[in-house]
C-alpha cells in the first residue's frame, strides 16, 4: 500500500497569544486522538513532532557546503511535524486529513513517498 509523508505546517505570523495552558493541553490532546486514531486503523507508519528550537539549513555553495542555524522564524510557514500514513492514494490521503487539528494553525503538504524499486517498509 503506499504511503505518504503528511508535513505539518504552522502560520508562524498568527497570533497565539489568547491561548492558555488548557488551552495547548486540548490542543495535545487533539493531536494525539487523531494520532490514535491513524494507528487504531493501522495506518500509521511514523508520527512526531518537531523541536521548536534549534535545526540546521544545509547550502551547497560552490563545491562547498554551508551549514547555517535554521529554520528561520522569518518564513510564513514552519514545518512542526511530520507524519507517514498507509493511503490507497492521494485522495484517499487527503481524506484521512479530514478534520485534523493542525487545519486551525496552518496547512498539511501530502506526499508520496517514492521507494525507488525498494520494498516498502
Amino acid at each position: 500500500m503506499p504511503q505518504f509523508m503528511l508535513i505539518l505546517r504552522a502560520d508562524v505570523q498568527a497570533d497565539y497569544s489568547h491561548l492558555g495552558p488548557a488551552d495547548f493541553e486540548q490542543i495535545l490532546a487533539e493531536y494525539t486522538a487523531w494520532g490514535e486514531r491513524m494507528a487504531g486503523e493501522g495506518r500509521m507508519m511514523l508520527g512526531r513532532k518537531l523541536t521548536d528550537q534549534g535545526g540546521k539549513v544545509i547550502w551547497p555553495q560552490k563545491g562547498d557546503t554551508v551549514v547555517k542555524d535554521g529554520p528561520y522564524v522569518e518564513t510564513k510557514e514552519v514545518v512542526g511535524g511530520v507524519y507517514v500514513l498507509k493511503a490507497d492514494d492521494y485522495d484517499h490521503a487527503v481524506r484521512l486529513c479530514e478534520g485534523h487539528p493542525n487545519f486551525r494553525f496552518g496547512s498539511i503538504e501530502v506526499r508520496e513517498i517514492d521507494f525507488m524499486g525498494q520494498p516498502e517498509s
